[in-house]
């Protein structure tokens, strides 16, 4: 190869540019699918975690829950609250009930009919606003534990039991999980060869000498002008991200 053709080659390696593989065939690298980082959004302090890196968990499946005293406590005061409240709300309906016989009788004065209906209308409101501390009491229950949003596989735990988690400020990661069915292979097109790309087009990609079906999944702009073409794949066996792979586009 001469020099005058070797230069941009090697200038095009040297800027990260995906040089093609063949016709409408683009080097790529696999990336995870989904990846987010999961926190709890209530604060407290985490008492226990069950899931490891590397590992695969099920959707809603318990990956790791904060000290429960407190969030249990909320919950009982809030139904002795919600008890309470439902006695007087109970009483002011038979008192209201028994005011509006006198009225019907005249033996009550429309005073008293008010001042039980008024009575009664508070008692309903007070209970209608316990019953909604009682929810909200059994939702940061619920809270305080960390489930798997989706079918996963575990990348990281930065988490462990003792640490401290404020929901006032950015809480802090205590899993970061990726997808465990897709792969995402993502590779580097100029805006020629992006404009005829469709969301959801067909794709194939060849990880190792495996070809694989894929979906065109994002087509990303970047800073230097440049597109980021991401197509989803099922992930196999064997398949990490990292490895290298090309995409083929019909």
């Amino acid at each position: 190869m001469t020099d005058k053709w070797l230069a941009p080659a090697l200038a095009a390696v040297l800027c990260g540019a995906a040089l093609p593989a063949g016709a409408g065939e683009y080097e790529a690298v696999l990336e995870w699918s989904g990846r987010v980082g999961l926190s709890f959004p209530v604060s407290g302090v985490i008492d226990a975690v069950s899931a490891r890196p590397g590992q695969t968990v099920r959707k809603g499946e318990l990956l790791a829950s904060l000290e429960p005293t407190v969030f249990k406590a909320g919950v009982a005061e809030s139904r002795a609250d919600l008890d309470r409240l439902s006695e007087e709300q109970a009483d002011a309906a038979r008192e209201l009930e028994r005011v509006r016989e006198l009225y019907a009788r005249t033996v009550s004065t429309t005073t008293e009919l008010d001042a039980a209906r008024l009575r009664f209308a508070r008692a309903q409101s007070g209970l209608a606003a316990a019953q909604a501390r009682v929810e909200r009491a059994r939702r940061l229950l619920a809270q305080a534990e960390l489930r798997a949003p989706f079918d996963a596989l575990i990348l990281a735990r930065p988490g462990e039991p003792g640490m401290v988690i404020s929901s006032q400020c950015q809480p802090a990661i205590v899993y970061s999980v990726a997808r465990v069915d897709e792969l995402i292979a993502r590779a580097q097109l100029d805006a020629g060869q992006a404009g005829s790309l469709r969301l959801d087009g067909e794709a194939e990609v060849v990880v190792g000498e495996k070809p694989v079906k894929g979906r065109v999944a994002g087509l990303t702009t970047l800073p230097d002008g440049r597109y980021a073409l991401e197509v989803a794949i099922p992930r196999q066996a064997g398949m990490l991200a990292g490895q290298p792979a090309s995409i083929s586009l019909p």
